[in-house]
């Protein structure tokens, strides 16, 4: 009974995730040329948020006295949603690629896809919820100390999420802004977005991202269990960073949202992780006539590659030489290309977005690996995330990081 009150507390604070990340990702002002220029593209939050916010509280005071699922229904629920995931993906594919305008039943997956909506939110909700109590990611109110719940409330809704304009100068890597536009942008609207910012002396990239942390997040529902497990957790992470020094630096620099995101992304895979394992579906969401897929030896190390290649571009722009270090990543996006690792375009704006995260090979950031190493000597999960929400540069990671290896170091 206590999580209707939590909500309502959680519908009046959290605004406040949103509102922040909406004044970075907005750019620095209709007078900024690059601003102007993605203006017409732009995405509309406050639409968003007056649609979203209120649909999982309405949907739970709907069904509160509901008895509630058996878990294997539940899952059920689950395998089908996905399922039909898969589905409407491979339909898309076919009719994309055939050019056929038969299209009745793509529209009756996604009408079955989106009456289940709710249903999978609210069960994925409350499992991740009952796995951050696990690892004792909880709060309490004043005067209440032994009521103990998750703070904000995991709460997400499917849909498209919005795109982003990176920004980097040419003669460096580093992220200037970061551009909120809408979903659905054709290759056209993006290639002359992309070509009229350039035009401006910087590096610029529309990027897709996977999940961004409105309030509530938004999960594309075109993805696997998986993947959209991993991606709750990471999105609710950087919520509850937010009521932390974590998340409030988080627009100080590109080092504290460096910080963030790459937290956000080991907590996330570790959480998601442990719901599988918490709560497994059993029986796999694929289809059980499909064949099993034939496992690939990888032509090329990706992750090497990636790394390679951004220190040689770090080098050459060091050195002053731009138009080299532009031409030699487009020369290794075609050789990855050829090995079945598509990237639409690598540039400066790629490396400055994507090295946000710290613990992947678009980075040089030598916070992956202690991030990695900090969680490693941590007693636990939880114990990691909550460690690392109270700090806001390098240095104090630096600190947590010599308090950990001492401490493991020193005999029970």
């Amino acid at each position: 009974m206590l999580r209707p009150f939590i909500a309502v507390a959680g519908l009046v604070v959290v605004f406040g995730v949103a509102t922040g990340a909406f004044f970075w990702l907005s750019g620095s002002g209709p007078s900024d040329p690059i601003s102007r220029a993605a203006a017409p593209f732009g995405y509309d939050l406050v639409g968003w948020e007056w649609r979203h916010l209120a649909n999982r509280w309405l949907y739970n005071i709907g069904h509160l006295f509901d008895d509630g699922p058996s878990v294997e229904e539940e899952n059920e629920t689950l395998r089908r949603y996905f399922a039909l995931s898969d589905e409407v993906t491979a339909l898309g594919r076919e009719i994309a690629a055939s050019g056929l305008m038969d299209v009745a039943t793509l529209d009756e997956r996604r009408r079955e896809q989106q009456r289940l909506e709710n249903k999978v939110e609210d069960i994925l909700e409350r499992r991740l919820t009952t796995v951050l109590e696990d690892e004792g990611l909880t709060t309490s109110l004043p005067l209440f100390s032994s009521v103990r719940f998750v703070f904000p409330p995991v709460d997400f809704e499917f849909d498209r999420p919005p795109t982003v304009l990176a920004v980097s100068p040419r003669d460096e890597i580093r992220l200037e802004q970061a551009i909120l536009l809408r979903s659905g942008l054709t290759a056209g609207e993006v290639s002359s977005l992309e070509a009229e910012t350039a035009a401006t002396g910087v590096s610029s990239l529309v990027v897709d991202i996977h999940a961004v942390a409105f309030y509530p997040s938004a999960i594309p529902s075109n993805t696997t269990y998986e993947a959209a497990v991993d991606s709750i957790a990471h999105e609710w992470l950087h919520q509850y960073f937010f009521f932390h020094p974590l998340g409030r630096s988080y627009f100080d620099s590109n080092v504290t949202r460096t910080l963030n995101e790459t937290a956000a992304n080991i907590g996330g895979r570790e959480l998601g992780r442990l719901l599988r394992e918490r709560f497994p579906l059993g029986e796999s969401h694929a289809s059980a006539s499909a064949p099993p897929a034939t496992p690939q030896t990888p032509k090329i190390d990706f992750r090497k590659e990636m790394r390679d290649l951004r220190a040689q571009v770090d080098a050459l722009l060091g050195a002053g030489e731009v138009d080299e270090a532009e031409a030699l990543m487009e020369e290794r996006r075609e050789f990855l290309a050829e090995n079945g690792y598509y990237i639409r375009k690598i540039n400066q704006a790629y490396f400055a977005f994507n090295g946000l995260y710290a613990d992947t090979p678009a980075s040089r950031s030598p916070i992956g690996p202690k991030m990695t190493e900090l969680r490693q000597l941590s007693p636990s999960l939880g114990e990691f995330l909550r460690a690392v929400s109270g700090i806001t540069s390098e240095e104090e990671l630096d600190g947590l990081l010599a308090q950990s290896q001492e401490q493991a170091l020193t005999p029970p």
